[in-house]
């Protein structure tokens, strides 16, 4: 099972030149934590790797939709695909680098990898070895497909039964072309914008984005599309939480879901009949577009924290700044609680972060797993020591981190090294803390003061 998880799903991305990346080689675990200050380029790792995680879609749309197209054409399709997809998400490569490089490793270990770099214009290079298991697979795929078409010509309902069958099927297989079989989403800054803007105004928002976009308008719209389709999954999710949902199983584990999620949330929330809310006792409430810029920014993230938990989904969710507009003991049960959904359901998270405190709960829960691991007689005392606050019996596995399955990496424009990893090896913990730093410069600077007087 390990050499499956680590084959399976290790993939990484190597950057050079672009934008304010000078060099960064990430390795892409099932947790992921960049840390920088702004304007580092953490959005923009977490943005490229979004963009190379969203392929796959697009592969299932291009077969999906011209399952008969010849391997040539449909690779002529596929590189076209990306290179619009690339100026929309970041701009025309006439305003960027002369020798940018950025390639993605699909599987580490066999060496699948799409290269994307600048020669007068952007340039998109399959690796020869993994086109040629792209295409062995697609051929097999586009035979299925076409039998499938040929035996759904009976009836209305057969027909809906073969269709769902043969997206599920093209589905299983595209995630094993794109070794990866998580569903990814972005959760980008600003995520208030779901909840506390009118939605005439979203409309008449993404109606000029619409326009721009047709007009071949050279503009960055990478914020504004990942926006846009962040607001229409929030949509779903405040539809799927519209009334009391009777089929959630009721267990320990969920009980100590729905304390933290109250604890985040310093009440609970509800949609009655459309109509979203966070009630602080069972009769007052403050409808959710007025409520604290902190729930706002956070309530979409606890629903789809639900959501995954409920559909027992595997998911990829790439989360910005989860902190934003949380006061630190909030920020830490957040952490906590998208670890705990993580692990119960083999799901991968890679945030980017400016706090501290985010930083420090990751590492409580590397070091609650080195110790349990290697002070088996000190378990009970552990268990017992954090059991009033989280650790209650069905959550005891799913509040650690396994080493081997997270990254950490630090960006520093000024650094001599830009992108390093802040991991240790030695003791398997997040290191090299410059946030500290800060600190430590503010209590000098404040010792200086105070020696004068």
């Amino acid at each position: 099972m390990y050499l499956y998880y680590k084959y399976w799903y290790m993939q990484k991305i190597i950057i050079r030149n672009f934008r304010q990346i000078s060099y960064a080689e990430i390795e892409i675990k099932d947790f992921l934590f960049l840390i920088g200050e702004q304007a580092s380029g953490k959005s923009t790792i977490a943005k490229l790797i979004y963009f190379f995680k969203s392929l796959k879609q697009d592969y299932f749309n291009l077969l999906y939709e011209a399952n008969k197209c010849p391997l040539g054409e449909l690779q002529k399709k596929l590189i076209n695909n990306i290179q619009n997809k690339f100026a929309i998400y970041f701009g025309y490569t006439s305003r960027l680098n002369d020798d940018f490089y950025i390639q993605y490793l699909f599987s580490s270990e066999k060496g699948y990898k799409l290269t994307l770099f600048k020669e007068k214009s952007l340039q998109i290079k399959f690796d020869n070895e993994f086109w040629d298991f792209i295409s062995k697979r697609t051929i097999l795929l586009q035979k299925q497909i076409g039998y499938s078409n040929n035996n759904n010509k009976v009836n209305f309902v057969l027909q809906e039964k073969v269709k769902n069958a043969l997206i599920k099927k093209i589905t299983e297989e595209i995630n094993k072309i794109f070794f990866d079989e998580k569903e990814t989403l972005f959760f980008p800054a600003g995520r208030n914008i779901t909840v506390s803007y009118p939605e005439q105004f979203q409309l008449l928002f993404f109606g000029e984005l619409k326009s721009a976009l047709y007009n071949n308008k050279e503009t960055n719209t990478i914020d504004i599309n990942l926006i846009k389709e962040f607001v229409s999954y929030s949509k779903f999710l405040a539809d799927y939480f519209n009334g009391v949902r009777e089929d959630i199983e009721n267990t320990p584990f969920r009980q100590l879901v729905s304390s933290i999620i109250s604890q985040i949330l310093h009440g609970d929330y509800k949609n009655e009949n459309g109509k979203e809310k966070i009630f602080y006792n069972e009769k007052e409430f403050v409808p959710l577009s007025i409520s604290s810029s902190g729930q706002q920014e956070v309530i979409r993230i606890i629903q789809d924290a639900i959501y995954i938990l409920n559909e027992k989904q595997k998911a990829s969710r790439i989360i910005e700044e989860p902190e934003t507009h949380l006061f630190p003991k909030a920020q830490k049960m957040l952490i906590e609680l998208l670890i705990l959904v993580a692990n119960k359901t083999n799901s991968q998270l890679i945030i980017t972060t400016h706090s501290p405190y985010v930083q420090a709960t990751f590492n409580n829960m590397l070091y609650y797993t080195k110790v349990v691991k290697t002070q088996p007689s000190k378990k009970n005392e552990i268990e017992n020591f954090f059991s009033t606050e989280k650790l209650k019996t069905a959550a005891k596995e799913c509040m650690n981190i396994d080493p081997e399955k997270f990254q950490a990496y630090a960006l520093e424009v000024s650094s001599e090294i830009y992108c390093k990893s802040i991991l240790d090896d030695a003791t398997q913990l997040i290191g090299d803390n410059f946030i500290d730093e800060e600190t430590e410069n503010l209590n000098n600077e404040f010792d200086f003061l105070y020696s004068i007087i």
